[in-house]
Formats: structure tokens, C-alpha cells, sequence
């Protein structure tokens, strides 16, 4: 039987407060009855089950209303990133076999570009009914993730996968009834997207944000009302550097979407900040490892332990445990994705045994503690955002000046990393950086875009001819 959410809390907790938006409260109720209207103008634009759907919008009551809306009509919840190119979202876009896109008057612009069906909110007809497209997924939502093919893949995710995570996070960071989760990651990342509908079926409200706002975030905090918050390390960096202090109504603070630095893990807590370091992936639908505040000051370099029903071991390269070594992390149990949709070589390369073999470098300690060493190998991770070196790469090569490059994570105090790349000129023609980065800012979103450039004569390589990455970073001095 399909399960509606928030049908659900309409009927046994209507009055119950779902959402804050700035000054705006909504009931479930109220959430309720606007995605009831939302279902009926979807339909109007030829929405049915298992229509592809695509959500470009930026964090706004819509968005929940739409994923609602869109679960009760059995669509398929494509989340777009408004901060991509047109070049980026139309290849997702058409990988993801998007019938219609959703937008609303921030990115009507974007849409309008993109070459396919869209319906602007709200209430506005679509600019054509919704494409009939033959598609191959038994999943609820495609969510994006970057690829180390420089392809992102769209990560098959079910209602079950997002029921078992939040059934498996209650159990660690606990659930109360006036809860209260504030949400200013995007919703279009695994991450903001989860907890959302974590809230939903708790029965517990979130106060969604537009976007981070330090200002606006710890006036939120002082104000009492929150008890959880999601943040990235760079968001906890700034607040901290505001000097904010966490009242005793905010409970947890979900720590993750990139390493976080043992030395602010350790200095957080120390100021009285309730830490929940965490490892998750897209292909986890979000949150899998995590360690409790006191676990976090015992082992302010560790993620703590697997959620309930969820199985996290380090491998060898042949498959077999490492108990205590470093080896790659594998991840089973009920979260764990579908696999990549339309795309069969990687999903096979990932699941092996039942087991998401993630790429990611880590060890177990004696206590089942996991420690992760190094994220995927060539991941630049800036500011919570994914950037796969072989994406910027690709653009860079398109130049026609560009004969090699190499692109890599740098450490920056502010946002975790940056990209830094190294530029091999082509014969007899010379390389401006300005012109380099105006070409990667046409493509690429800006989060993606080398902030440090080297023009060199040639790359390293070893003798099997590939690029040394490692060498290439060192030639980097890092302030």
C-alpha cells in the first residue's frame, strides 16, 4: 500500500504546525489541502504515475507542497540544483527523462531555456502538456550525484529507502514532539530533501530557510523554538565565528556533507554546541553513520557507529574485511539506493553483494567505530558541494588553447576546499586565465569553477602515464 505522509498526519494531527517559512505557519492541515490543489493542476499539465517530474526551485513552501503532491500522484521527484548551468541541467534533464519542469518566477528564465515542458507556480498553465517518455524506474525520487566518469548519475531512491532512514536516524538523535528541525540546506540535496520528509513523518515541524544566512540562522537558534539543525562544516565555521551560542531548547546538530576538521568537531562541543558528526551519501538517502555528542568528544576524528539496520564494512581490494586497517567503506542494509538509473555499468561497479561500495577510504576500531580517511579519491568537497575534478577537466579541455590540465582539492579555511587547476598550453598558443575561467563560469556552476590556477609545461606522470595528482597539488603553495 502507497504511503502518503502526509495524508497521514492530516488526519491524526491537523492542527499540528508542519512548516515555518519567515512569518509564514503552516498546519498539516494546511499542507495538506495545498497539495491536494497542487495534484489537481499537476494532472491538468498531464501528470499521472510515473511521470518524471522536475523540481527547479529554490527552497520555498512550493517545494514541500510539490514533493507532497507529487508522492501522492506517484510521480517520479526529479530535485534539480538551481545553481547549474543551463549546459549542466539540460543534459540532467534529458538523462533523467524529465517529462515536465517545474519552476516558479525565480527560475522561470532557466526553464524557459531548457528546452521542455514546464509549469510555473503558482497556478500557472504549462508551457506544454508533460512529455509522454518511456522511462525505466521503479523509484519515487532520481536524485543527482556527481559521477568520477565527470557524468553526475541520478541516484534511484525509494519511499522505503526514505522511511528506513528516518526510522534508523530517530533511533540515534531521538524524536520529541515539539521538534523542530531548522533547514537551510537546499532541498534539492539529498540531505535538506530527508530531512524534510523526516519531519513529515515524525509529525514534527521544520522551519525552512531560503538558503544560510548566518544572521538569520542564529537569530532562528536564539529564538528557542529549534532543536535540530543540519548543518555543513562551513556553515558551523561562520556561526562560530559569529559567536553565537546554542540555547539549551537546540538538542543535535547534524554535522555532515563533508569531512568535518576534528579541531572544530572538538571546539563546537567545547562551546556547548550538541555535535552529531555524520557520514552519509545520496546513495544512503543521506544520513548512515553517526556518533553522539559524547562519542564526538571521546572521538572528535570519528563518525561514530551505523544507524540500527544498517551495515558498514571496510574492505580489501579483493573483497575480503580490513578489522582495523584502512579500506574502502561498503554500506548495506534498507537505506541503500536502487542503484543509478540508466546507467547499468556503474550500478554494477557499485553494488556488489548486496553491499554500496562507496569509494570512500575509512577504518574500523576496535569499538565499531568508523573513521573516514579520505572521501572519494579525487572528490574536491567545497562548502558542502561536490565537485568532481574530471567535470571541471572536460570544460577545460574544450578550450581550444588547452592542451592537458589536472584539477584538485586544495584546503581553504573558509569552505572546507577549493579547486585549484593546473593548465598545459597547446603549442604555439597562450593561456589567460581570465579567459579560463569565463568559459568554465558559462558551464559550470560556480561553486565548480578553479579559484587557483597554475600554467605549467607539462603534468606529472607515473610510468603507466596518468596523471599524479598528488604532485600536481603540492605544486600549490596553500596559505
Amino acid at each position: 500500500m502507497m504511503m502518503d505522509w502526509l495524508a497521514e498526519q492530516a488526519a491524526h494531527n491537523a492542527d499540528g504546525l508542519a512548516l515555518r517559512f519567515g512569518s509564514d505557519r503552516w498546519r498539516y492541515a494546511d499542507l495538506d489541502a495545498a497539495a491536494s490543489k497542487m495534484c489537481a493542476c499537476l494532472a491538468a499539465a498531464g501528470v499521472v504515475g510515473g511521470t518524471h517530474v522536475g523540481v527547479l526551485l529554490p527552497n520555498c513552501p512550493d517545494y514541500l507542497v510539490l514533493v507532497h503532491a507529487l508522492l501522492r500522484m506517484a510521480a517520479v521527484i526529479v530535485p534539480l540544483n538551481t545553481r547549474l548551468t543551463t549546459t549542466e541541467l539540460r543534459w540532467q534533464i534529458e538523462h533523467a527523462d524529465v517529462a515536465l519542469l517545474i519552476c516558479n518566477a525565480d527560475t522561470a528564465a532557466i526553464a524557459c531555456a531548457l528546452e521542455c515542458p514546464w509549469l510555473e507556480l503558482p497556478g500557472t498553465e504549462a508551457s506544454a502538456p508533460a512529455r509522454q517518455i518511456e522511462t525505466h524506474s521503479n523509484a519515487q525520487f532520481l536524485v543527482f550525484t556527481s559521477g568520477t566518469s565527470g557524468r553526475p548519475k541520478a541516484v534511484q531512491l525509494t519511499r522505503s529507502n526514505i522511511l528506513a532512514g528516518a526510522q534508523a536516524s530517530a533511533a540515534r538523535l531521538g524524536v520529541q514532539a515539539h521538534d523542530c528541525w531548522l533547514l537551510c540546506m537546499p532541498l534539492y540535496h539529498v540531505g535538506g530533501l530527508a530531512a524534510a520528509l523526516r519531519s513529515c513523518i515524525y509529525g514534527t515541524a521544520i522551519d525552512l530557510q531560503a538558503g544560510f544566512d548566518v544572521n538569520i540562522v542564529c537569530s532562528a537558534i536564539a529564538a528557542g523554538h529549534i532543536t535540530i539543525v543540519s548543518l555543513v562544516p562551513t556553515m558551523l565555521q561562520r556561526l562560530l565565528a559569529a559567536g553565537s551560542a546554542p540555547p539549551p531548547s537546540l538538542r543535535c546538530v547534524l554535522l555532515g556533507g563533508a569531512a568535518a576538521p576534528p579541531e572544530l568537531v572538538h571546539r563546537a562541543l567545547a562551546l556547548g554546541w550538541p555535535i552529531f558528526p555524520t557520514y552519509g551519501l545520496t546513495e544512503t538517502a543521506a544520513q548512515a553513520v553517526t556518533a553522539t555528542p559524547a562519542e564526538a568528544l571521546a572521538k572528535p576524528s570519528s563518525v561514530g557507529r551505523p544507524l540500527d539496520g544498517i551495515r558498514v564494512e571496510v574492505l580489501g581490494s579483493g573483497g575480503q574485511q580490513l578489522p582495523g586497517e584502512v579500506g574502502e567503506i561498503a554500506v548495506a542494509g534498507p537505506t541503500v539506493m536502487q542503484g543509478y538509473y540508466k546507467d547499468v555499468a556503474a550500478s554494477a561497479a557499485a553494488m556488489r553483494d548486496g553491499k554500496l561500495l562507496t569509494g570512500d577510504l575509512g577504518y574500523l576500531d576496535d569499538a565499531g567505530d568508523l573513521f573516514v580517511v579520505q572521501r572519494r579519491s579525487d572528490l574536491i568537497v567545497s562548502g558542502g558541494e561536490n565537485v568532481y575534478p574530471a567535470e571541471v577537466e572536460a570544460v577545460l579541455l574544450g578550450h581550444p588553447a588547452v592542451a592537458e590540465c589536472c584539477v584538485v582539492g586544495l584546503p581553504d579555511a573558509e569552505w572546507g576546499q577549493r579547486v585549484g587547476a593546473v593548465v598545459v598550453a597547446n603549442a604555439g598558443m597562450e593561456l589567460d586565465v581570465v579567459e579560463l575561467e569565463r568559459a568554465c563560469r558559462a558551464q559550470l556552476a560556480g561553486y565548480k569553477v578553479p579559484r587557483t590556477w597554475q600554467i605549467t609545461g607539462g603534468l606529472p606522470r607515473n610510468s603507466a602515464g596518468k596523471v599524479q595528482r598528488e604532485e600536481v597539488r603540492g605544486r600549490f603553495t596553500v596559505a
